[in-house]
């Protein structure tokens, strides 16, 4: 549901500042880690594309470096691999699973499918209907 027609770039920028849309002139430093989160999610060369240009697999992938971009302490996750085919779905399992496993960080993931969760996950709730 993120409808703002930018560029890339600002869009994983605009996680920088915690706002939908991009208000501030992020500095050299902050938009080279915003090269750098893309890169690593495979979508650097997206970075001037319009976002609402994009397929919804690279929007996905582009709100997925917006919610690293930052190297927040807790990640809140909700099918983060929804709208991904089987490559992009193993690529961001290895990210989570490689970001969660550093000191003093917590990943809160939501997922219907057992077989998304990373190997980082070490207690899980399952929720079900009675």
């Amino acid at each position: 549901a993120y409808l703002k027609n930018l560029p890339a770039i600002e869009i994983v920028a605009s996680g920088l500042f915690d706002t939908i849309g991009l208000y501030r002139r992020p500095c050299a430093e902050q938009l080279a880690v915003c090269e750098w989160w893309m890169d690593i999610f495979g979508v650097l060369d997206l970075k001037d594309r319009s976002f609402l240009q994009l397929s919804s697999g690279e929007q996905r992938l582009l709100l997925l470096a917006r919610a690293f971009v930052k190297d927040p302490d807790l990640l809140i996750l909700d099918e983060p691999l929804h709208g991904l085919d089987m490559y992009n779905r193993q690529l961001v399992i290895e990210i989570i699973d490689v970001f969660s496993k550093r000191p003093h960080k917590t990943l809160l993931m939501v997922t219907h499918y057992k077989d998304e969760l990373p190997p980082c996950i070490t207690h899980s709730l399952d929720l079900k209907k009675n």
